[in-house]
């Protein structure tokens, strides 16, 4: 049956990759103490770059990003980082038909890497990538190109940033790549054990050069494709084009056995600059106070851009007051509205306790604690939360079975389908009228766990979780929903305050979103 199901569905599968825009470095960057590069990485002689985006980019005789861009200004070869992990093994990297290419070289080290890139311009974007026939007769093993055809983008100038997570790719890009596979290697890609995968050294992953010209031109603008038509980040209005460079927690900076922050770390100290040069990338004002005119600069990162809905007829404002007036009159029992239940822990949770209140949405959503997926427990679960006549479950349960909460021995893909389908199969059985939803995984930023080889959170393992919750959707039929969201969350990956948990304004808008689909509002968007 699950082969059945992977022939169905590797039309759908993408793979991604994280991409930005060109700012000229500071000489007088931040270094950290040499004894830090020296415990981590000995055989690493060169210092990090410094990930910031506070640097202006110059675009020659543009003064508006969103000015439409001459022909002449296309850019085709992009300028390769010579500090990264993989350096050696690429021949090239170009512009090339809405896609970033990268051609790796025969004897390369890395043959089938996992890459993720991001655009970052008038709007964010998120490559997805697939691999291309080699050619021999130059002496290449792969090109791997990252397309950004399928977003929601306006005409301008955006920055490229490229960075290599794993040296073999093992995500649903390396099943794409190779769908003439037989039955034999598409089980053994379902039950392959991840546990000695560890990501390349997040100071030197980026392919892609800071130091030269790493612009592309888009000429004119392209509307977007299936989800990606639904929403996007567009940099906020009479900002300078900045470049957007991944943020990443490196091991030193981490605290303690927790791996969240810096703060034990005394402040002043060269060891403190460096942490927070690269960790502190997204800034705004502290809540409640606004921005006066000409304080552009105490915004950086991801906070600026705003998300923009692609709803004609209506604004965020609306769809929001329009949702509560349907809860007010189900209260006042003028109307229904269906119950709506969140399975999982933290990341349901604070959709419930952070999101919901912010939205005025409170108890709109029950949450159901689960943090493990246990087919055999969650019924009783439900039963316990007094939560049995929900009409709608949303289950999120991904983040545990990749984490190092697993002693070490993180979840198969294959494992993970299989216990996840019980679970809503359970469900299911046990509410015949119900229908359950299973969106997108959060994606979560290279955090020090992940750096130190002991968490496997990464895009390219949470991806492929969520390529699981489709089959999974796909084969169970119409009380079964996979809901994409990674048109909000997928660009801001790497914005976690605390590594593991989304930044409160795309949670919001991902709450949001959920709701209306949910409730049966989807007639909002353009499709």
């Amino acid at each position: 049956m699950m082969n059945t199901v992977f022939q169905k569905c590797l039309g759908g599968i993408f793979f991604t990759i994280s991409v930005t825009v060109w700012s000229q470095f500071r000489n007088d960057r931040i270094q950290p103490p040499q004894s830090y590069v020296q415990q981590d990485h000995q055989q690493v002689a060169v210092q990090p770059p410094l990930a910031s985006s506070n640097h202006s980019w110059p675009i020659p005789q543009q003064t508006n990003h969103h000015d439409h861009p001459s022909d002449s200004m296309l850019l085709h070869e992009l300028p390769i980082n010579k500090n990264s992990t993989i350096a050696s093994d690429i021949d090239k990297i170009w512009h090339d038909q809405q896609a970033i290419c990268v051609r790796l070289k025969q004897n390369a080290r890395c043959k089938h890497p996992a890459l993720l890139g991001r655009l970052s311009g008038p709007a964010l974007a998120i490559l997805e990538w697939s691999e291309r026939p080699s050619d021999t007769d130059t002496g290449t093993t792969t090109v791997l190109c990252g397309d950004y055809s399928n977003q929601w983008l306006d005409a301008g100038y955006y920055f490229v940033e490229i960075i290599v997570l794993y040296c073999e790719d093992f995500g649903v890009t390396s099943l794409l790549n190779h769908h003439d596979r037989g039955v034999q290697d598409q089980n053994a890609w379902l039950e392959a054990d991840h546990t000695s995968k560890c990501v390349e050294d997040a100071r030197y992953n980026r392919i892609t050069s800071k130091e030269g010209r790493t612009i592309i031109s888009i000429p004119s603008s392209i509307e977007g494709k299936g989800s990606y038509r639904r929403g996007r980040w567009v940099r906020k209005p009479h900002l300078p084009l900045r470049a957007l460079f991944t943020r990443y927690q490196p091991i030193k900076c981490a605290m303690d056995k927790n791996f969240v922050g810096n703060s034990h770390i005394q402040k002043g100290t060269p060891m403190h600059k460096y942490c927070k040069s690269i960790v502190a990338r997204d800034k705004k004002p502290q809540k409640g106070k606004r921005l006066k005119k000409g304080e552009n600069d105490k915004l950086a990162g991801l906070h600026e851009y705003d998300f923009q809905w692609n709803m004609p007829l209506l604004s965020e404002k609306q769809l929001v007051q329009k949702l509560r007036q349907r809860q007010r009159d189900a209260n006042d029992d003028k109307a229904t509205i269906p119950k709506i239940c969140a399975i999982g822990d933290s990341h349901s949770r604070t959709m419930v306790e952070r999101s919901l209140p912010a939205l005025n949405l409170t108890g709109l959503f029950e949450f159901v604690q689960s943090n493990w997926i246990r087919p055999d427990a969650i019924v009783e679960r439900i039963r316990r939360s007094n939560n049995t006549n929900c009409d709608h479950f949303f289950v999120q349960v991904g983040q545990w079975p990749a984490s190092f909460r697993t002693g070490g021995h993180p979840f198969s893909f294959g494992t993970y389908y299989t216990r996840l389908k019980a679970q809503v199969e359970n469900i299911l059985a046990y509410n015949p009228n119900a229908k359950v939803y299973l969106p997108t995984i959060d994606q979560n930023p290279l955090m020090a766990k992940i750096n130190n080889c002991s968490d496997w959170r990464t895009p390219t393992m949470l991806d492929g979780y969520s390529h699981m919750n489709k089959m999974i959707a796909n084969e169970l039929g119409s009380r079964v929903e996979y809901l994409d969201t990674n048109f909000i969350i997928y660009t801001h990956w790497d914005g976690h305050p605390d590594w593991q948990h989304l930044l409160e304004e795309v949670r919001y808008r991902k709450t949001l979103y959920m709701a209306a689909i949910m409730l049966g509002e989807t007639e909002w968007w353009s499709q």
